[in-house]
């Protein structure tokens, strides 16, 4: 995966094409499934999908994770003044009127054929790659009403004297066993199963990471590990926690207090930490033949480019759902990406926030792969465009199912949910989708793909980049 995404990087460096190559490839990989399933049929387009998901599915599984490095990093951001952060966060309320005309739109375009979009019996309703078409349930031939007959009389048959005469059998008034506990063995191998991968991550961090950074003052092994041990621990807070405190944000924070911590044993400051966290040095730049070594954020960005690449194969998992409502995800990403585009610096300008600030604004809806590109084209601030798209991702994912119950949007309804979400919150919003609505996930990828290519292809043409700048007198 990463291989093929090198490749389209490369011929996008050769044709000056300013577009991410991760989701450019994720596009691809859906179109060729697609034609594979045409080409070489429905049965070894599934073989080649399970090849494909031994590295796409572990990448989708751990895709939150690979978004801290962008909050860690924060602290290198130039400062922003107190009242200019709360205008700032004042912009982010129009991101509720944006979900409503997702909503409505989606609605509008389901009852076109008379159907409701809420209905789970819907024929084309995508399944998983192998499933079959579930049997439909026989009706139950008992009654439902409950059993008359006491466990006490059902204990024995009746006994038959010798002349024929059944005689009730009294039960025996045995004392109840008690269940023998587990072995210690098998307690211990369920616990050790349970949290093998941070038994694994933690020795790994004391027998690799700490003697490499104290010997050679390499950081990526102490801070990669330090950094997933802090994610292990936000998952680990009660879920009613965990609806306010994101475990991206938790392990982000304790993530930039630890290693600073760290960095401080051998005379570091903070500043020289973070730029030790990601130095540049991805997957594209190594096989460019760079000698820098990479940290831990360019391992995570690394592993995020195969993330984004892998929500291809819920794309084709729900293919089916994704033809029926293709309209319901052109439409409104067409209206509000080109409405975002003009409305945003507009009102962030005429509200006091800085021309290069307002721009970065544009972008605040798309993922970091697509909001850094498109806020260069327009010329804004780099660090406020990453800082306001990873902000819109987790302002979605903490209050967009609230948003979207208190509008009495149906849980079922995966078309809304996932369109909304995926055009505001981008690719955080997908990765919570994946674990509670599939189908949802699978139009929230399109739906953020599409956005985010709009988006990009109308910041590089030149007049329009130039109409937006001048709403901001540059």
């Amino acid at each position: 995966m990463l291989a093929a995404c090198y490749g389209v990087d490369r011929l996008f460096q050769i044709g000056h094409v300013v577009f991410p190559a991760s989701v450019a490839c994720l596009v691809v990989l859906f179109l060729a499934l697609l034609l594979a399933e045409q080409v070489l049929g429905e049965h070894r387009t599934r073989r080649l999908v399970a090849c494909i998901e031994v590295p796409g599915g572990w990448s989708l599984r751990w895709i939150s994770v690979f978004f801290t490095p962008s909050f860690v990093l924060l602290p290198l951001s130039p400062p922003i003044g107190v009242v200019e952060v709360f205008k700032m966060i004042a912009v982010f309320a129009p991101q509720g009127r944006l979900q409503t005309s997702h909503h409505r739109a989606c609605r509008r375009n389901g009852r076109r054929d008379g159907r409701d979009p809420n209905d789970r019996s819907d024929p084309g309703r995508g399944r998983a790659l192998g499933d079959t078409e579930p049997e439909p349930e026989p009706e139950p031939s008992y009654s439902l009403r409950p059993s008359q007959v006491h466990l006490a009389d059902a204990a024995a048959p009746d006994s038959v004297d010798s002349t024929g005469t059944s005689t009730p059998t009294m039960p025996s008034d045995l004392p109840p066993q008690a269940t023998l506990p587990p072995p210690r063995a098998k307690r211990w191998a369920v616990v050790i199963a349970a949290n093998l991968d941070v038994v694994t991550y933690f020795w790994l961090f004391v027998l690799v990471g700490i003697p490499v950074y104290y010997s050679t003052g390499y950081a990526m092994p102490i801070q990669l590990t330090f950094s997933i041990l802090t994610y292990f621990g936000a998952l680990a807070l009660p879920p009613t926690w965990r609806q306010f405190l994101h475990p991206v944000l938790v392990s982000a924070l304790f993530t930039v207090l630890g290693i600073w911590v760290i960095g401080l044993t051998i005379g570091r400051d903070l500043d020289t930490t973070l730029r030790e966290y990601k130095v540049g040095a991805n997957y594209a730049r190594v096989w460019n033949g760079t000698h820098q070594l990479p940290g831990a954020g360019d391992m995570f960005s690394t592993a995020l480019d195969a993330s984004i690449i892998a929500l291809a194969l819920p794309m084709y998992q729900y293919r089916r759902e994704l033809k029926q409502h293709f309209a319901a995800i052109v439409i409104p990403n067409i209206v509000v990406s080109v409405a975002s585009l003009f409305a945003y610096p507009s009102i962030c300008f005429a509200i006091g926030i800085t021309a290069e600030r307002s721009l970065a604004f544009a972008s605040r809806s798309l993922t970091l792969a697509l909001a850094i590109p498109a806020t260069a084209n327009l010329g804004g601030d780099a660090n406020t465009g990453a800082a306001v798209a990873i902000m819109s991702g987790i302002v979605g994912v903490l209050v967009g199912q609230r948003l979207l119950a208190m509008m009495k949007i149906p849980e079922d309804d995966y078309v809304t949910r996932g369109v909304t979400l995926g055009a505001n919150s981008s690719a955080m919003a997908t990765a919570l989708l994946l674990r509670t609505d599939p189908r949802a996930a699978a139009l929230s990828s399109l739906a953020m793909s599409l956005f985010g290519a709009i988006t990009v292809l109308f910041t590089s043409i030149p007049p329009i980049a130039n109409a937006v700048r001048s709403l901001v007198g540059l």
